[in-house]
Order: C-alpha cells, then sequence, then structure tokens
C-alpha cells in the first residue's frame, strides 16, 4: 500500500510543525541552538519507496560552534497500513566527541554500556500516519576544532509489529562553525 503524493504532503506539514515546534521546546528547557537549520528537501523526509510501518523519516541537527551546545532532532512516522498500539523503541547512535547534555525527549532515553547509544522508549504506540520525535541535546568535545565534521550519527526504530525487518537507518553528521 502506498501512501501516494497528498500522504507526503501531509507527512511534510507534520515534521515541519514538529521541527518548528521543537526549537521553542528547546529554548524552554534551556537548550538554545546555535546558527541555522539546514534545510531538508521533500525527497529527503520521503522514506524508501514500497516501505511502511514505523519509519525515521527525517532528522535534522543545528549548527554549533566550538565547544558549543546542539540539539539533533528525529522524526519517526507511522506509514501504516496499521496503528501500531504497542511500545516501540528509537536507538541513536552518537558521534564520537558529543556527549548528552541536558533534557532528552522522550525522558526515559537509557544509554549502553560504551555510551555510544541511547535507546528511547515510546510506550502509548503510534496512530496511523502520526508522527513522534526524538530530542537530543548534544555538547560538543572540547578538542573538536571549527570547520570539523562530526560523523557516524546515526538514528533507527524497531517497529513492534514487524520485528525481524530490517528497518533503513538515517544518518546525522553535526558541522561545528
Amino acid at each position: 500500500m502506498s501512501i501516494g503524493r497528498r500522504g507526503w504532503w501531509r507527512i511534510g506539514i507534520a515534521a515541519a510543525l514538529c521541527v518548528a515546534g521543537t526549537g521553542t521546546a528547546a529554548v524552554a528547557s534551556g537548550v538554545a541552538p546555535l546558527g541555522g537549520r539546514a534545510q531538508v528537501g521533500a525527497d529527503e523526509q520521503r522514506a524508501p519507496d514500497g516501505e511502511d510501518g514505523l519509519q525515521v523519516v527525517n532528522v535534522t541537527v543545528d549548527r554549533t560552534g566550538v565547544r558549543g551546545l546542539t540539539v539533533v532532532r528525529a522524526l519517526v512516522a507511522n506509514l501504516g497500513p496499521n496503528e501500531t498500539s504497542r511500545n516501540f523503541k528509537t536507538t541513536v547512535r552518537l558521534p564520537k566527541r558529543v556527549t548528552v547534555e541536558g533534557r532528552v525527549f522522550p525522558d526515559n532515553c537509557q544509554y549502553d554500556d560504551a555510551r555510544r547509544e541511547l535507546t528511547c522508549d515510546f510506550r502509548k504506540g503510534l496512530t496511523l500516519r502520526r508522527t513522534a520525535t526524538v530530542l537530543l541535546p548534544l555538547r560538543i568535545a572540547d578538542d573538536v576544532r571549527a570547520g570539523e565534521r562530526l560523523s557516524g550519527g546515526a538514528v533507527s526504530v524497531l517497529d513492534p509489529d514487524r520485528p525481524t525487518r530490517t528497518v533503513p537507518t538515517r544518518a546525522f553528521t553535526i558541522d561545528v562553525e
């Protein structure tokens, strides 16, 4: 089953509203983003053709200065064909030389033993064509220089209705100004 143009348009609008709202939430939580957010085209928000279920459809990261704070925003969408009423988990792999600083959303995210991955549990599931957002405020290490790009970050989601299916991850990088 395909969502079609109209469905993707709605997901794009929902994503834009979530991203706009998360900036306000980040400032309210004391994490003021520095610099502008990179523009994301509609094609970058689209899941691979033929995919359905839970998907990470967008990841944005604010640019930041040396030793600065940035916020990673990951948008997970339920692309159907059914509602997901059970818990689902997202996993965020952090780039090297960053640490989480401040409140994360959802607030139940847990580190792995190496403190390189966070697993966040969404307890209420996700209804059809709805989205959920993960927010992670990150501090850049002192030894990172201006102009560096920190890569190796990725976000994935485990669909409880299809636990054996491999869902594509969304990679992200952090540009340090």
